[in-house]
């Protein structure tokens, strides 16, 4: 018996209903444990049986993310890793903007990548035109100018909006407003609003923090542009990395720490532009764990490069190998919606895990660096030279550059150049330095 959502109108239950029994129709002989349909905010609008957990729930948000960003995708297919697959298939409007999806979850021995893209079908994409069209927002009716008057005419009762009464609009039907009998509004200037940053909570000024770029130095020739890798640490006093972003991450969460450092990067980059004209540069931020996983952070990431008007390719997003081990699924999402917006990735701490390894392929991949503990320890480790060597030719034959870290003395930095790194990060080589000082 299909679930509905529980502040559905009668009308928009049976909407919703017929247009979930014609998908599940229109999947023919799978065997589904469950269908359903969302809203792009991920709530649930109706759901066939079972349910939906949070597990299930997050793989919503991330496809959801995924089909916002990739507009020419008709499906996206994802193994739960519990013996059961799932397939998301996309309503979208006339002008190609997501407004609902679909959620489709089987045993794996049922359902795998191919049977996935086999339910594009024309009548599973006739359930999906249905569903766009029943969540197609209200376009407001045009404003008509009032006759003149000599008089100053009586105002007009105040509707009452969803906004205002926190009533929240399922499908495409707004409710109606009331008729309320009120004195005449006066009417009161209108304030711009500041733009919020992640959750409008924080600001970057509020974290006593400022921006520093570290500059990898270029260990062969080639190539002009600039690279930077982007570090958050406080006003006046010194203090590492990590300290600095256990700090601020304890005080306001992480990803919104990572929201806060591209805002302010991106702001900072429109307002001196001549620093990329002279001479390109790019800019990669470490990511967090949380932001990894959040399936709103590219897609506010995509808002704010299109606000300040910066290229998607200046800026990159550092992934810990840790991190890409152990949120796989995670991970091949966000690097799928990097190809899409046109930012560039880079593995920190890289050690050639196996699992790690068939992501170098992306094309949004950029760099690999080389974790610490080898670079350091390769003057006196045959070993760990093996591995330098081994994953300075491996990057060459994908087109990617290698990067070796915390390189502190003359013999490294030629020893490395000699195996053919690309570049040398340390900070006896280049200090960091305040953001504001790039010129």
């Amino acid at each position: 018996m299909a679930i509905q959502p529980v502040n559905s109108s009668d009308d928009e239950t049976e909407s919703l209903g017929s247009i979930g029994d014609a998908l599940c129709e229109a999947l023919g002989n799978l065997r589904a444990q469950s269908v359903s349909l969302h809203s792009t905010a991920g709530d649930i609008l109706w759901l066939s049986e079972g349910v939906m957990g949070p597990d299930e729930h997050s793989l919503v948000l991330e496809a959801t993310n995924a089909l916002t960003l990739a507009t020419d995708r008709h499906y996206i297919f994802q193994n739960l890793g519990d013996g059961r697959s799932a397939t998301f298939l996309p309503a979208r409007s006339p002008n190609g903007e997501l407004v609902g999806l679909a959620t489709i979850i089987s045993e794996s021995k049922w359902l795998d990548s191919a049977g996935a893209g086999r339910l594009v079908n024309n009548q599973t994409s006739a359930a999906m035109r249905r569903l766009a069209i029943f969540r197609k927002p209200i376009r407001p009716a045009p404003t008509v100018a009032p006759p003149k008057a000599t008089k100053r005419p009586a105002a007009a009762p105040t509707p009452v909006s969803p906004s205002t009464t926190g009533l929240r609009v399922v499908g495409s039907r707004a409710p109606q407003a009331k008729h309320v009998e009120s004195a005449p509004a006066i009417a009161k200037p209108t304030a711009i609003a500041a733009p919020t940053v992640g959750s409008g909570k924080f600001r970057f000024s509020d974290t006593h923090y400022q921006l520093h770029v570290q500059q990898l130095l270029k260990l062969r020739t080639g190539g002009g542009t600039r690279r930077y890798e982007v570090l958050a640490r406080p006003v006046g006093r010194s203090s590492t990395p990590d300290s600095v972003a256990d700090t601020v991450r304890c005080a306001i969460g992480t990803s919104e720490l990572d929201r806060l450092v591209i805002a302010e990067l991106l702001a900072w980059i429109e307002a001196h532009p001549k620093v990329l004209d002279d001479k390109p540069a790019s800019f990669s931020c470490n990511l967090s764990m949380s932001s990894i996983a959040d399936p709103k952070f590219l897609a506010f990431v995509a808002s704010q490069l299109k606000t300040r008007d910066v290229p998607p390719g200046t800026v990159g997003f550092e992934l810990s190998e840790q991190a890409c081990v152990k949120q796989q699924r995670d991970v091949e999402m966000f690097i799928a919606a990097c190809e899409k917006l046109g930012c560039y990735v880079v593995i920190d701490d890289f050690t050639l895990d196996s699992r790690v390894v068939p992501w170098l392929a992306s094309p949004a991949m950029r760099f690999v660096k080389i974790d610490s503990r080898i670079t350091t320890s390769a003057m006196t480790n045959r070993l760990q030279q093996a591995l330098v060597i081994a994953m300075s030719q491996m990057s060459k034959v994908l087109g990617i550059s290698c990067v070796a870290k915390r390189i502190d003395t003359p013999a490294a930095r030629q020893w490395l150049s000699a195996v053919g790194v690309d570049y040398a990060q340390g900070f006896v080589l280049e200090e960091p330095k305040p953001l504001n000082e790039l010129e």
